[in-house]
C-alpha cells in the first residue's frame, strides 16, 4: 500500500512541475478568399503551440504546429482520420525549409508604440503600429499577460504583427490585428474570438505518442 501511494505521489509532482499558466486564445483569419481559417493559441510564458482549422467549402482539416526552438524545427501533425491498419505521422520542418509567403514582411520595420490601450477579452492590450516599405499594421498587444511570443517568429513569417514584435524584441501576445497596403487595402486580419485562461501540462506542447515520424515509420519496417 505504501508502494502504490509513493508512485502516485510521484505522479502528482511530476505532473504539477510541467505545470505552466497561460492562455488559450482563439481568433479568425480574415485575408483569404472561399476560405475559413480560425486559429487556436496556445501560450504560456516558455511554449507556445497553434492548432488551425482550415475549410474551403469542400475539404476540412485541422493541423497543429509545435516550434521546437531547441532543434530550429517546426513540428506539425494533422488530425485527420487515417487508412484502417495505417500508422499516424508528424513532420519536421528545419525553420529554413518553413514556407513563407509573397506577402510576407521583409525590408525595413518601423514599430511606433502608441501608448493607447483597450480590453479584449479581460486581456489589457497596448495599440503597436508597425509599418514596412509595402504594408501597414496595427496591432493589439496583451500587457500583463506578456510571454517572450516575439521569438517563433522565425516558425511563423508570415505573421505581420510578430514581425513587428521580433524586431523590437516586444514582450506580449498580438490579440488583435489588421495589415494594410500602401493604398489601403486590407492584406490580413486576425480578429480576436476568445481568451481562456488555463494550466497548462507537458502533454500540451507535445505530439501525441500515437503519431510518429517518417523515419520511426520507416524504422519499423525494417
Amino acid at each position: 500500500m505504501k508502494r502504490i501511494l509513493t508512485v502516485f505521489a510521484l505522479a502528482v509532482l511530476t505532473t504539477t512541475a510541467f505545470a505552466e499558466k497561460g492562455y488559450i486564445i482563439t481568433q479568425k483569419f480574415v485575408g483569404i478568399s472561399k476560405t475559413d481559417i480560425t486559429v487556436s493559441w496556445y501560450v504560456s510564458a516558455n511554449r507556445c503551440k497553434m492548432k488551425m482549422l482550415f475549410g474551403n467549402g469542400s475539404q476540412t482539416s485541422t493541423t497543429h504546429f509545435i516550434p521546437d526552438i531547441t532543434n530550429a524545427q517546426l513540428l506539425t501533425y494533422n488530425e485527420s482520420p487515417v487508412v484502417e491498419g495505417a500508422q499516424k505521422a508528424y513532420y519536421k520542418i528545419p525553420i529554413d525549409k518553413v514556407s513563407v509567403s509573397k506577402d510576407a514582411t521583409v525590408g525595413r520595420i518601423t514599430v511606433t508604440k502608441t501608448g493607447e490601450s483597450k480590453e479584449i477579452g479581460g486581456l489589457n492590450c497596448e495599440k503597436i503600429l508597425i509599418k514596412t516599405d509595402k504594408h501597414e499594421t496595427e496591432v493589439w498587444v496583451s500587457k500583463k499577460f506578456a510571454p517572450e511570443f516575439y521569438k517563433y517568429y522565425p516558425f511563423f513569417r508570415d505573421h505581420h504583427a510578430l514581425a513587428g514584435l521580433s524586431e523590437e524584441k516586444l514582450k506580449g501576445f498580438p490579440v488583435e490585428s489588421v495589415t494594410r497596403d500602401l493604398s489601403g487595402k486590407t492584406i490580413s486580419a486576425y480578429q480576436f474570438v476568445s481568451a481562456t485562461e488555463t494550466d497548462f501540462t507537458e502533454a500540451d506542447f507535445k505530439v501525441p505518442a500515437d503519431y510518429k515520424s517518417p523515419e520511426e515509420i520507416e524504422g519499423k519496417g525494417k
